[in-house]
Formats: structure tokens, C-alpha cells, sequence
């Protein structure tokens, strides 16, 4: 994770291939629900689901899976 603005409901995230939308790993930003993104912080590692209608996406479930050291 490298960006949250639980406020505005937005993420960013450097995510691996998403080959479901034959996505390269690359640094995206995403609309998410506020109360998802209470539990998370910069520098998390994280699982999440992605609810994508071709032009923009939302994440739609997040998780911390471990801290990325600096």
C-alpha cells in the first residue's frame, strides 16, 4: 500500500499482475469504501478484491497481510 485517503475513500497500491484483466504489476489508485480502509496504513502488504467495470475500479475487500519493511 502506498497511499490511503480514508477520508475521500481512495487507495493506492502497487499491485503484482492482475491477469484476469491481463494487467502488468504496476502503482494504481482505486475508490474504496471508508470503512474498509480503517484497519490498514501505508507500507501494509495486503490481499484485496477489485470490482473493475472497464473503465475504473473499486476495491471492494481489504486485508492486511504484513508490513513491508522501509
Amino acid at each position: 500500500m502506498t497511499a490511503i485517503d480514508a477520508t475521500a475513500g481512495s487507495v493506492t497500491l502497487d499491485h503484482g499482475p492482475i491477469a484476469a484483466l491481463e494487467w502488468p504489476a504496476m502503482t494504481m489508485g482505486f475508490s474504496a469504501n471508508p470503512k474498509i480502509l480503517k484497519d490498514i496504513a501505508v507500507g501494509d502488504r495486503v490481499a484485496f478484491e477489485l470490482d473493475w467495470d472497464g473503465k475504473a475500479g473499486v476495491v471492494t475487500q481489504i486485508a492486511k497481510t504484513g508490513t513491508t519493511k522501509p
